[in-house]
């Protein structure tokens, strides 16, 4: 007997089962995906932690956050070192590399940023330069898989070199947070401050001044280095290392508005190191001679792959610092090539207040001085991250 075939109508309707199940199963699917890539970018923080430790149990410190080449230890400068002679000096990722499997490339940058010290070697994309030995070197603990933004990019706008852009900035402290702290909690102060344009910042919130804030109360800040013994708070309430690793969205009030800004920790404002395009990318790169530490510093430049947490206020949501991306709200920046570059509140392309943010679902991933790795959810009361991002505040966090 002759077998009867599926009619038009079965058909469809497997069809349409299929893709109810597909449906069904398309976000599990997703969901296992982010969580693999975060438990990725938990474990290159763990390394990057343990890399710190390391490098700690053989100094006896941590290093320096953002190095200037040459540090005014006096009124007067070192013995042969004139004021030009101090300039850009490495980050802390040129630090640890020896500790987290880059020996070879560790030893061809310090030797190249030596060179470089009597001049502008550091900030060249010239032959012997750190840029073009860091070229091609992608180096896989410095990238969050989550990211969005490119994994590696041309400096300078032009050929190359092609460096590695990481999705991790150092802690170096918190602002202020006195005028808008949440009730029943205590204010935080935080007296090692430095602001742009001036030497002392005096702002008692977070919307004053505009410009960006550098604070010295955190664990990676320019050049200084400290020990354990001066993270007072317990290694355990410390935060070291943190995300910074999405877009910032300036006046995005809906779908297709406002301009998408790069403001990770490695993007460099080009007017700053000596021309050409603005991009990402400069992870080796510290500070100039403008900071000295937190004592002596005697006009304001720019500390690359280090961030101090601040919270912000109108127009955006009130005490946002975690994963605030300026979605959804008419936050007015600009960007450095453009007519109508402005700073928010120390938030802009290459400034010192930008947002810990990552593209993981509702969380920035953060390692701590004691080397664990945790989750903070974009959530979290402001006061709250800014005790973590400072070594000796000296007040008790429960949980968050």
């Amino acid at each position: 007997m002759r077998r009867k075939a599926f009619t038009l109508v079965e058909l469809l309707v497997v069809i349409a089962i299929i893709g109810v199940l597909v449906a069904l199963l398309l976000p599990a699917v997703q969901a296992a995906r982010e969580a693999a890539r975060r438990m990725q970018c938990s474990n290159a923080l763990k390394q990057i932690g343990l890399g710190l430790q390391n490098y700690h149990d053989t100094f006896q410190s941590l290093p320096y956050g953002a190095r200037a080449r040459f540090v005014n230890i006096s009124s007067a400068n070192p013995t042969g070192q004139s004021g030009a002679s101090q300039n850009w000096g490495p980050s802390w990722y040129v630090a640890i590399l020896p500790f987290c499997e880059q020996k070879p490339l560790s030893d061809l940058l310090e030797n190249a940023i030596l060179i470089g010290s009597q001049g502008t070697g550091i900030v060249s994309t010239n032959a012997g330069s750190p840029a073009i030995i860091a070229h091609n070197q992608k180096i896989p603990w410095m990238l969050c898989p989550s990211s969005p933004l490119p994994q590696t990019e041309i400096l300078k706008g032009g050929t190359t070199p092609t460096c590695v852009v990481p999705s991790y900035v150092g802690i170096s402290g918190a602002t202020n947070h006195m005028s808008n702290q949440i009730a029943a909690e205590l204010p935080f102060f935080e007296s090692r401050l430095k602001q742009a344009g001036g030497t002392t910042a005096v702002s008692v919130g977070p919307s004053t001044p505009t410009n960006s804030q550098q604070s010295w109360g955190g664990m990676l800040t320019p050049n200084e280095c400290y020990g354990m013994s001066a993270c007072i708070d317990g290694t355990s309430n410390t935060m070291l290392v943190s995300e910074k690793g999405d877009y910032f969205y300036s006046q995005h009030t809906g779908n297709n508005t406002g301009v998408r800004l790069r403001i990770d920790g490695s993007f460099v404002n080009a007017s700053q190191v000596g021309g050409g395009t603005d991009t990402g990318g400069w992870w080796w790169l510290g500070t100039n001679n403008g900071y000295t530490s937190s004592q002596g510093a005697t006009s304001y430049q720019p500390s690359y792959n280090v961030t101090t947490v601040r919270a912000y206020t109108t127009p955006a949501p009130a005490n946002s610092v975690i994963g605030f991306n300026g979605k959804n709200v008419n936050f007015p920046l600009g960007t450095q090539t453009t007519s109508n570059f402005n700073v928010v509140q120390g938030i802009g392309q290459a400034q010192g207040n930008n947002p810990l943010i990552s593209a993981h679902p509702n969380v920035v991933l953060a390692v701590y001085m004691d080397g664990h790795t945790q989750a903070v959810t974009k959530n979290t009361q402001a006061p709250i991250v800014k005790r973590l991002a400072t070594r000796d505040d000296g007040q008790q966090i429960g949980d968050y």
